[in-house]
């Protein structure tokens, strides 16, 4: 097993290294830990299952290519002669020879593929695939991977990787919380576009749109609370004077001690103090030890 510290995300991953390497992230709990490692293995029989039904995808083009090739092309006569017409054309126009596009940049092709591939899978949707890239991501620098919501639905969050500038940003309600700069951080074209194609091979949605507290704290000032949700510390009034604490210059002013109810939902003159109760027990102690004494003269 491999630990690395990932600091676009300040959290340790593994990687459970046999073949090939399978990864996921840590948490601080080791019994959670054992959890998390169990749920890398379970999906390892999906993950096999996607490959082999891609293998045998690719092996079906395969075939079909090759019959395809072994069949006379219908027209054949008429491509010659186009061909012959367009060098014509080209002659007259002095246009010179036509030049074939050239891919320079083959990682970014496979980049969009493991795009496209993990968009289908996780999604479940059929129209991802690597023929209509350009039409679900026709911006470049703007290529949303994971969308999701807080629990309560207030606030949106957003994952999406720049293909231009080789980032990856996430978003909260549009505000980036989140940046990573994979060409800074790597050096060069080719290691960022690899590093990119690693992570859209071996991540999951839940890490895409996982935000972390102090980066949300920093953007935003916001808290995140128990059940997952977003919100204002400042929005809350802590003295209990009525003013929320953004507004709130003056946390001397508090009228707790004026309230009527205490904090378990008694009122004050319903519940004795703390101070009241032990006064009370000492002059009980002091009233048993009066009786004791004049009962020991007594005896004398």
């Amino acid at each position: 097993m491999e630990v690395k510290y990932d600091s676009f995300r300040n959290q340790y991953n593994f990687n459970l290294c046999g073949k090939t390497k399978h990864s996921g992230e840590l948490g601080s709990s080791p019994d959670g830990n054992l959890i998390r490692l169990d749920n890398v293995i379970e999906k390892m029989t999906d993950k096999l299952a996607r490959y082999e039904q891609n293998l045998e995808t690719t092996k079906e083009q395969l075939e079909n290519a090759k019959n395809e090739l072994t069949k006379p092309f219908e027209k054949a006569d008429e491509l010659k002669s186009k061909v012959l017409r367009l060098a014509e054309l080209n002659r007259l126009l002095d246009m010179g020879d036509v030049e074939e596009k050239v891919n320079e940049s083959p990682l970014l092709e496979d980049l969009k593929r493991a795009i496209v591939d993990f968009c289908k899978y996780e999604y479940e949707d059929e129209r991802y695939t690597y023929e209509a890239f350009d039409t679900l991501f026709p911006d470049l620098s703007h290529v949303g991977i994971a969308y999701t919501t807080t629990p309560d639905g207030e606030y949106e969050i957003q994952f999406e990787l720049n293909l231009i500038d080789y980032t990856a940003t996430q978003y909260v309600n549009g505000t980036a919380v989140s940046h990573y700069d994979y060409l800074k951080e790597n050096g060069s074209v080719e290691k960022a576009l690899d590093v990119m194609k690693f992570e859209m091979e071996n991540g999951d949605f839940a890490t895409f749109v996982a935000v972390d507290e102090e980066e949300l704290k920093v953007a935003m000032g916001l808290d995140v609370d128990d059940d997952g949700n977003f919100y204002d510390p400042l929005s809350k009034d802590l003295d209990n004077d009525g003013i929320p604490d953004r507004y709130d210059h003056d946390f001397r002013d508090s009228d707790y001690e004026e309230s009527t109810f205490d904090i378990d939902g008694l009122k004050k003159h319903e519940k004795p103090s703390i101070l009241e109760q032990i006064k009370s027990y000492q002059n009980d102690e002091k009233t048993l030890d009066k009786q004791d004494n004049k009962e020991k003269e007594k005896e004398r």
